[in-house]
């Protein structure tokens, strides 16, 4: 329902340039971003609202690690005055998820606490890109509303090792997180099948938007890259033109998008 707004700007300070950076909203709770109900140490009803991170860093004051995968969530939101019953209900939601999902999967009690729709518009998202953050677990968001299931995002931290040819075809995402069991279930396979067409609509449009910004930003690409050299290879794209590196992106989503259109038509 929500992924950051961000946009491109030059950075002039003190009437120097100092190149081309990327403004994004953070993400919280709030009306024009998670729009969810926020909590309060006063708050009597204490499902919701929570903003939670997945991250290997582990660096939050309120923190817990799951108990059957022993995945590291963290209260980004609130992050301050957590109430003991607070953080006890979040924790005993999580693993009450994980038990039912893992150890009682036939049953389906797991889709009580799962938003399939949003789980299932993460994936999309996600394998399109081939980001390994999910891998680790890294830079994961998840949010669950007061009285509502837990739901998958909003996306964040998308701009390392992703569109990589390599991973155009095969799955990337469907490895990690909660997903290798999910796609056991026939309902989570039906949806997926139910979204898919609505989606790929969108996402068709996607090379158009990569070759409008890339014309829009190609003098400030070629200032930018005096400024601030690239010293690190991590795409591979790094010795490439600036044509060369947008076509090879740009290929790798086309190539991705075409090999996923079939995966799931197939499933």
């Amino acid at each position: 329902k929500y992924t950051p707004r961000g946009e491109y700007v030059e950075l002039v300070l003190n009437g120097k340039h100092l190149g081309n950076y990327f403004i994004c909203e953070q993400i919280k709770i709030d009306e024009n971003r998670v729009d969810i109900t926020e909590i309060t140490p006063t708050s009597e009803d204490i499902t919701g609202g929570y903003l939670l991170e997945l991250d290997k860093n582990y660096d939050e004051q309120f923190k817990f690690r799951s108990s059957v995968k022993d995945f590291p969530y963290m209260f980004k939101d609130p992050d301050e005055g957590i109430t003991d019953a607070m953080f006890d209900y979040v924790q005993g939601y999580v693993n009450a998820m994980e038990d039912s999902l893992y150890n009682n999967f036939d049953s389906g009690k797991w889709k009580d606490f799962i938003d399939l729709e949003s789980f299932i518009d993460f994936w999309f998202a996600s394998e399109l890109t081939g980001v390994k953050e999910p891998s680790h677990p890294k830079s994961i968001f998840m949010h669950k509303d007061r009285g509502g299931k837990l739901c998958a995002g909003p996306m964040w931290d998308y701009d390392w090792d992703t569109f990589i040819p390599g991973r155009a075809n095969a799955y990337v995402i469907r490895k990690y997180l909660y997903y290798p069991v999910l796609f056991k279930d026939k309902e989570f396979v039906e949806i997926v099948k139910e979204r898919w067409p609505c989606a790929k609509e969108k996402f068709e449009k996607i090379p158009a938007f990569i070759d409008s910004e890339m014309e829009r930003l190609r003098n400030s690409n070629a200032i930018n890259n005096e400024m601030w050299p690239i010293t690190k290879t991590v795409n591979g794209d790094e010795h490439m033109s600036y044509d060369e590196a947008v076509a090879r992106m740009k290929k790798a989503y086309v190539d991705k998008l075409e090999w996923l259109d079939n995966q799931i038509k197939n499933m």
